[in-house]
């Protein structure tokens, strides 16, 4: 397990010792100092961090709100899902028989837990210096701790309809179809790129490509597979515009164009500056993070669930006209009132969506 401490003030060096009966504990370093400074734990899915997006984006936005708030902060990225569920008992336990004056947040993120949290997030409710985040889930939970979703579907929905102006044929690739996060995209991106807002006739055409057909699978792949699923045998691109909704899967994709081409890419849940990158799909979770904590310091607390909606921007489209041929499309074919319509139309239809 990769475990990655804050440098601000003091942090808690934990080692992950493997006990008898198959049991896992964490034990602080004795050369660390005491500290009462509020301790954030952060727990992802399997080797979600190095990302370049989506999972590292969450990091960042802990790390500052360490920087800014003057708390402490641990950031746990667990070789396996078995790992992780055995690090969720673990702080569980701590946070259930508390016996310091520490606040303690502990971080979800990961919809691989999920099946524990709902099981298990009653047992916190005895301890008032404790609380849990569970990240990306529409669905509140049970028994103690809060939520948080930022919907993708109005920024999908307005992705789908800005790559028809852009592109011939796309290619959209999806980590697996089990994801709800993935799910959603999907078909915002399918439902945006088959409202068609271009005023020319066109061919476009869409293709969706699995990655994995097993749950939590293809947020991981080979460039090799990558190339294969582009290039196939003949060693030349079959669509102009990719799309990868696969977490850091995604960056085998950018690789890709960006040392041979024969195809644009767009960005996926951070700005990706590239001349191959029209535009991309950007979800502010950094700062919906940095919010949540600081909520939790405060007096109020965090509400028990949040909604952070694509029309107050938490999610958007960020055009990208780099080259000539980009700066022509985001000027002409894709018109500011084209713009207009589409977005308010996403808006709309994310309001709508269930």
């Amino acid at each position: 397990m990769n475990h990655r401490l804050s440098k601000y003030g003091y942090v808690a060096a934990i080692v992950l010792l493997l006990a008898g009966c198959g049991k896992a504990r964490y034990e602080p370093d004795p050369s660390d100092a005491p500290s009462g400074a509020p301790l954030v734990t952060v727990i992802y899915d399997p080797l979600a961090l190095g990302d370049r997006s989506y999972n590292d984006l969450i990091y960042a936005g802990v790390e500052r709100a360490v920087l800014s708030r003057g708390i402490r902060s641990m950031q746990l990225s667990p070789a396996t899902e078995e790992e992780g569920l055995a690090a969720l008992e673990v702080y569980f336990g701590q946070m259930r028989t508390q016996r310091d004056t520490v606040r303690r947040l502990l971080i979800v993120a990961g919809a691989s837990y999920d099946e524990y949290l709902r099981r298990n997030s009653s047992e916190l409710e005895g301890n008032p210096l404790s609380d849990l985040l569970y990240l990306e889930t529409a669905e509140p939970l049970a028994g103690k701790g809060s939520t948080v979703c930022l919907p993708y579907y109005g920024a999908m929905y307005e992705a789908g309809a800005v790559a028809r102006s852009y592109s011939g044929k796309t290619l959209l690739v999806a980590a697996n179809p089990f994801n709800p996060v993935i799910q959603e995209s999907v078909k915002g991106f399918t439902e945006g790129f088959n409202a068609d807002y271009t005023t020319a006739e066109s061919d476009a055409e869409l293709r969706l490509e699995w990655l994995s057909d097993e749950s939590g699978g293809g947020f991981v792949i080979e460039d090799e597979q990558a190339m294969g699923i582009v290039y196939g045998s003949e060693m030349f691109a079959f669509e102009d515009l990719v799309f990868p909704v696969c977490g850091g899967a995604a960056g085998a994709f950018h690789r890709l164009s960006n040392l041979f081409g024969g195809f644009d890419y767009i960005g996926i849940d951070a700005v990706s500056v590239s001349p191959h990158c029209p535009f991309s799909v950007v979800k502010h979770i950094d700062r919906a993070v940095d919010i949540c904590i600081g909520q939790w310091l405060s007096s109020e607390g965090m509400p028990k669930h949040q909604t952070l909606s694509f029309a107050d921007g938490w999610t958007e489209v960020v055009l990208h006209p780099y080259t000539e041929m980009q700066q022509y499309w985001a000027e002409s074919v894709l018109t500011p009132q084209a713009l207009v319509e589409i977005h308010e139309d996403a808006m709309k239809k994310e309001a709508g969506y269930e």
